[in-house]
């Protein structure tokens, strides 16, 4: 049992470097114009980031109403997220690819790929690996089970709850590269997960769903600015955006709160006790009776 489990976890390490490398071949290809599509492994990489992130919610329909039920894939975030990562993020390398910038998506993709090989090599995962995962990902037409299968990387096999847990573990890893002769780039991987789950969120609640087209310059761009054609806002209940919505309304707090004082502009909640009001003045902080004595601070730097 012991060989058994040995061999696995060298055929996932074996895997995952070929795919490393793989990745770094289609990176320079691209650098010279050649091979700039999105692979299938990098959207199913990124369908199962969504998926678990923003998954469908059918629970809540009853609940909270219908429109709760959708989660991410529902509006194809997967996809605006990829261009965002590969169009929005630039490292400054003006000798490299035509406009200075390298893509990012799909190493980001390999870089889920290796968290979740070292979730399931240290047996951290909750539940088994499955490659008819990543299929149910996609919509039937998209592409060959088959196809899908081989394409699919090690992240996009795992439960929701195991995805999560490996984007977790990209805290542990740091990376040096030097693509020039005078280039120095360090970076902490933790920027993947914060990117991959909270720019996903952010975006998925933001405005962009209701562009024609999100990557034409800012004053280029139209939006109908209607709540019903931004699932987010059909969510949040959010009416659409006009003036004076950034103007300050008030402080928010209760009558024995820190934050919030002087005479009441409107109550939040009247049901709270003490009342949940918006106040014309702010408050003050003071000192209350939290033990922060043995809190130590998770990054220090």
């Amino acid at each position: 049992m012991g060989t058994r489990g040995t061999l696995g976890r060298l055929v996932r390490w074996i895997d995952g470097l070929w795919r490393a490398v793989t990745s770094l071949l289609e990176v320079a290809l691209e650098t010279i114009g050649f091979g700039s599509d999105v692979d299938l492994h990098t959207r199913v990489t990124f369908r199962a980031v969504t998926d678990a992130v923003l998954p469908e919610t059918p629970a809540l329909g009853t609940e909270l109403g219908d429109e709760h039920v959708p989660g991410g894939l529902a509006i194809a975030l997967d996809e605006f997220v990829i261009t965002y990562v590969d169009d929005g993020f630039q490292l400054g390398l003006p000798h490299i690819g035509p406009h200075g910038n390298i893509r990012l998506a799909d190493p980001i993709a390999h870089a889920l790929d290796f968290a979740a090989l070292t979730l399931c090599d240290r047996s951290e995962n909750e539940s088994e690996p499955s490659p008819d995962r990543p299929v149910s990902l996609l919509d039937p037409g998209e592409a060959s089970p088959e196809a899908v299968r081989d394409a699919a990387g090690a992240f996009s096999k795992l439960s929701r709850k195991d995805r999560l847990r490996a984007i977790s573990i990209l805290d542990e890893f740091e990376l040096s590269v030097t693509p020039g002769v005078d280039d120095l780039f360090e970076f902490d991987a933790g920027l993947v997960g914060q990117l991959v789950v909270g720019f996903t969120e952010m975006i998925y609640y933001s405005e962009w769903q209701g562009y024609d087209e999100f990557t034409q310059p800012p004053s280029e761009r139209v939006h109908p600015n209607d709540p019903a054609a931004v699932q987010g806002w059909r969510q949040t209940g959010f009416p659409g955006f006009a003036n004076g919505y950034a103007a300050l309304r008030g402080y928010l707090g209760t009558d024995d709160g820190p934050l919030g004082g002087g005479e009441t502009w409107t109550t939040i909640d009247s049901d709270a006790a003490p009342p949940v009001r918006i106040t014309y003045q702010p408050g003050s902080f003071r000192e209350n009776e939290y033990d922060t004595s043995d809190y130590t601070e998770p990054y220090p730097e």
